[in-house]
């Protein structure tokens, strides 16, 4: 029995009905007959039915509950599974028990694209690839964009790195969404940037170093970690990075460079 499906703002749903996109997230995938495929809220299948005939294994990570028994009931392939869990939570390392690699595809929510990709990131078993639709500004923010790049460009970019494919207008869409949208690309490094015992500390300490993106970074990594400005000011000439850029300036390799001897000074004064 078909459910009658309407789109839940509170689940961010916006439906891709445009087929030429359709197509290009498809051949961005670059699928043959040995990939096992995850995607991200498959909703009225749009991407999954072009999708499971191509791939040795599929499966679908569906929340929504009516859009999920659906789902399962039109595609009753041997190799596709389709699981109504959340994208946010969900332990992929516990569904794919083969421990075959995988590769990531979704319309993801622009409320939680975010927690999803940083979800997948974060697992030890990291997709070969994502290609993801997102909000064309956190699309920006990811890539590094340098006008857009703060606290989240760095964190996806300790893990994997990133670029815009091509941008989506929200006419593509049922409803349309207010804002344009751009599918991006990331591939997980081997190993993230920092060590793992770090990056707790690292994240904290870019999210405190972004206090104003008016300020210059001398400003704001001394306003943000409590620290003197002559202190700061030293850290950056002995790193070699000028002290009136702002933090968007700065990349990843640029922080970590600042985060050490910084980390290590505020270590030394809370003993």
């Amino acid at each position: 029995m078909k459910r009658r499906i309407y789109a839940k703002k509170s689940l961010g749903q916006h439906y891709l009905r445009d087929k030429n996109i359709k197509n290009r997230i498809i051949k961005s995938l670059d699928l043959n007959q040995d990939d096992t495929v995850v995607e991200i809220g498959c909703g009225r299948g749009a991407l999954t039915e072009l999708i499971i005939e191509k791939v040795l294994k599929f499966y679908g990570i569906e929340l929504d509950e009516n859009l999920f028994m659906n789902l399962r009931e039109k595609y009753k392939n041997e190799n596709v599974e389709m699981i109504n869990q959340d994208a946010r939570l969900v332990n992929i390392s516990e569904l794919i028990k083969n421990n075959n690699s995988y590769k990531l595809v979704g319309n993801l929510p622009y409320n939680h694209a975010n927690k999803i990709i940083m979800n997948f990131l974060q697992n030890d078993f990291q997709p070969e690839i994502m290609i993801v639709m997102v909000q064309l500004e956190v699309a920006q923010r990811i890539a590094g964009i340098p006008k857009f790049r703060g606290y989240l460009s760095a964190i996806i970019d300790t893990y994997s790195e990133s670029k815009i494919l091509f941008k989506v207008n929200s006419k593509s869409f049922y409803p349309e969404p207010k804002v344009a949208s751009a599918v991006i690309q990331l591939i997980p490094r081997k190993s993230p940037l920092i060590n793992k015992s770090d990056i707790h500390d690292f994240f904290n300490f870019i999210a405190n170093s972004f206090v104003s993106r008016r300020k210059t970074i001398l400003n704001s990594l001394s306003m943000g970690n409590k620290i003197s400005k002559e202190i700061i000011s030293k850290v950056l000439q002995d790193v070699g990075i000028e002290s009136n850029l702002r933090p968007q300036n700065l990349n990843t390799i640029d922080w970590i460079k600042i985060f050490f001897p910084i980390s290590n000074f505020i270590k030394k004064n809370e003993r």
